[in-house]
C-alpha cells in the first residue's frame, strides 16, 4: 500500500549510512596533518560563507513554500516539485546554519549560549533566527503528526513563524560581524525581491483562487482522520 510523502522519512536510511560515514572518514582524515590543513581551510570558508549560503537557502524555502499553494498557474505536479524544492531547500539551509556557529563558537567568535540565548544587538537577532527557524523545522518534520490528529491550524500557526525569522535573519546578516561585501548585499536583496514576488503571487492566489474542476487531478484516495472520511486533497489544503 503506498504512503503519502509527507508520512515519508526526511532522509532514506542509505543516506543517514553515507552521513555517518563521511563523518567518520572527515575524522580520521583530520588526525593526519594533510587532513588537519584540509579542515582548518574548510573551517575558515565557513566562517565567512556559511551564515549567506544558510540565508539564501532559507530564502529559496520561503519562496518555494509560498509558490507551493499557488493554484492559478501550477499544477499538481508543479507544486509537488516547489514542496520537494522548499523541504530540501530548507534542510540544506538548516545545515549551514547549523555549520555556521559552529565554526563560530569553535574558532573563539562566539559562547555558546549566544547560540540560543537572546541578547542585546546583532548577534541576538541571529539567536533569535535560529529560535524561529527551529520551530519551523521541527513542527515541519511532525507535519504528518498534525494532520492525523485533525489540528492543522496549530501547526500553522508554529511554520507561520518562518516568516518572521526570516527578515530577522537578514538584519543580522547584514549587521553582524565585519561590513558585507557587495555581492553578499545584492545577493540579500535578491533574495529579499524574490520573497516578495512569491509573497505577492500568494495573495493573489488568496484573493482569487482557481475552481478546481471534479474529478481533477488533486484528488487522491480518501483517508480516514479524527473519524471523518476526507481527501489527501483535503489534508493538504487544511495544512496550508
Amino acid at each position: 500500500m503506498e504512503t503519502r510523502n509527507s508520512d515519508r522519512p526526511l532522509l532514506p536510511p542509505w543516506a543517514l549510512r553515507v552521513m555517518a560515514f563521511g563523518a567518520l572518514a572527515v575524522l580520521v582524515g583530520a588526525a593526519t596533518p594533510p587532513g588537519a590543513a584540509a579542515a582548518a581551510e574548510v573551517q575558515r570558508f565557513l566562517a565567512f560563507y556559511a551564515g549567506v549560503f544558510s540565508l539564501i537557502a532559507m530564502s529559496a524555502a520561503v519562496v518555494s513554500g509560498l509558490i507551493a499553494t499557488e493554484r492559478m498557474i501550477l499544477r499538481i505536479g508543479h507544486r509537488v516539485l516547489a514542496q520537494a524544492v522548499h523541504r530540501a531547500s530548507a534542510l540544506v539551509g538548516f545545515t549551514f546554519l547549523v555549520s555556521h556557529f559552529l565554526v563560530k563558537v569553535l574558532g573563539g567568535q562566539a559562547a555558546p549560549a549566544q547560540i540560543v540565548v537572546p541578547y542585546a544587538g546583532p548577534v541576538g537577532l541571529g539567536a533569535i533566527a535560529f529560535d524561529l527557524f527551529l520551530i519551523v523545522v521541527i513542527t515541519g518534520l511532525l507535519r504528518p503528526r498534525f494532520a492525523s490528529a485533525a489540528r492543522p491550524w496549530m501547526w500553522r500557526m508554529f511554520h507561520v513563524t518562518a516568516y518572521v525569522a526570516w527578515p530577522v535573519a537578514i538584519t543580522h546578516g547584514l549587521t553582524a560581524g565585519r561590513p558585507a561585501a557587495n555581492w553578499v548585499v545584492l545577493s540579500y536583496l535578491l533574495c529579499v525581491l524574490g520573497v516578495a514576488m512569491a509573497a505577492f503571487t500568494r495573495l493573489l492566489v488568496t484573493v482569487k483562487p482557481r475552481s478546481v474542476p471534479r474529478g481533477a487531478p488533486d484528488t487522491m484516495p480518501a483517508a480516514t482522520v479524527a473519524g471523518q472520511r476526507t481527501t489527501s486533497g483535503q489534508r493538504q489544503e487544511a495544512l496550508r
